[in-house]
């Protein structure tokens, strides 16, 4: 016998309708972009399994209930532990497939103990009440911090709080079974809380996929700068990106006098290395020695990589007695790392320049870094070298 529909199961279509559309989109982002594949994956999963699930609970009473009571509940589960585990590959996170198993697994049972009847139907909603309550809690646990690192704590927070209402909300209608209030275990009857209740599973449901869909594609915008800006190898900035910092900062410098330096550093005997090791080798130099400029520069300071064993230190606000401090630093900090399993210790020489009013632009800063640094492989390597800034001879120091 078929049962008119209440304001409440209108809006659980609406809800059906609304991830339906949303599981299309996720399987076409999953088919078409290379990122986060397979989170895109999952969310299609969460969105398509809950839009059938939620389709099934809006038609109790007008479909057989084994369909719209226990398949509904426990599709329900599985939507929920799909939308946690697409979140924690999204962030690296572990993907706790036991846990989830052992949830569906209790799902399962809880709808095949309590079946249809009406007299333990409320045993049910409370069993997957509290269960989806607690793959909430956990997934906002589990990539909470990784979130507010990326994306920072506002959007991590907007996202998380709502997802705790829900599991708030859940946890109440999961503990009315001990409070033996009907009302708010049968979603169907016309009561303004449930009315809120699925009204607030519409929005919710909505804000995630819109939010992890906005991150996904901040994260691909990111990654697509990074290819322009960033040396593929190493990370570093690759050589556009050094000029466009020095551009501006040499447009600092003449605007407000501010001093910089820079660092211009060339492997020692790098093409031995490659001759006598193999490329694969030169390759882990290549990112070892940036790993050793990342640990030996300020988080004011900038590296780049300028092409082949060529390397650039940009170090803002500083004169040259202190730049050439800093290269001394970073020369001992990469004299004293060996390459492993090869046993290869690598050395380096390090011209150092300041931007003066006798430069006419950013390119004469870099000719002369680049005449110490030959000056310094010259000396015989291994070596500081100071640019000339006068006529005369620059100076230098020979550290072997």
């Amino acid at each position: 016998m078929s049962h008119s529909l209440t304001v409440v199961q209108w809006l659980l279509l609406a809800v059906a309708v609304q991830q339906s559309i949303f599981a299309v989109a996720w399987l076409a982002i999953s088919k078409f972009a290379g990122l986060a594949r397979l989170s895109a994956r999952y969310w299609a999963v969460f969105c398509g399994v809950g839009s059938v699930s939620i389709l099934l609970l809006a038609l109790r009473g007008n479909s057989p209930d084994l369909l719209s009571y226990q398949v509904a509940d426990v599709l329900l589960v599985v939507s929920a532990t799909a939308a946690r585990h697409a979140s924690a590959l999204f962030f690296d996170r572990p993907t706790p497939r036991l846990e989830h198993g052992l949830i569906i697994g209790l799902a399962i049972l809880g709808a095949g103990l309590t079946g249809t009847s009406v007299r333990l139907e409320e045993w049910r909603i409370a069993v997957v009440c509290l269960l989806i309550a607690w793959i909430a809690v956990r997934a906002v646990w589990g990539v909470h911090a990784n979130m507010a690192r990326e994306f920072g704590p506002t959007i991590s927070l907007a996202l998380h709080i709502p997802t705790l209402i829900v599991a708030a909300a859940l946890l109440w209608r999961g503990a009315a079974v001990f409070l033996g209030n009907a009302d708010a275990l049968n979603y169907r009857s016309a009561h303004l809380v449930n009315e809120l209740l699925t009204l607030l599973l519409l929005l919710v449901a909505s804000f995630l996929s819109l939010v992890y869909g906005g991150m996904l594609m901040a994260r691909l915008v990111r990654r697509l700068r990074d290819l322009a800006l960033k040396d593929t190898l190493t990370g570093l900035l690759n050589r556009r990106a050094a000029q466009e910092l020095l551009e501006r900062e040499w447009a600092a410098y003449r605007q407000k006098d501010l001093p910089f330096c820079v660092l211009m550093i060339d492997i020692d005997h790098f093409k031995h290395i490659n001759d006598a090791y193999g490329h694969a080798v030169g390759d882990k130099v290549l990112t070892g020695l940036a790993a050793r400029l990342r640990e030996g520069t300020r988080p004011s300071d900038h590296a780049a990589r300028m092409g082949g064993e060529e390397f650039l230190v940009f170090l803002p606000q500083t004169e040259l007695p202190s730049a050439r401090a800093a290269a001394e630093r970073l020369r001992q900090h990469i004299a004293t790392w060996t390459l492993e399993p090869e046993h290869l210790t690598v050395t380096v020489s390090i011209g150092v320049a300041q931007a003066t009013a006798a430069d006419q632009a950013f390119d004469d800063l870099l000719i002369r870094a680049d005449s110490a640094l030959y000056a310094a492989k010259a000396a015989g390597r291994n070596q500081v070298h100071l640019a000339q800034t006068t006529e005369a001879e620059g100076a230098s120091l020979a550290m072997a």
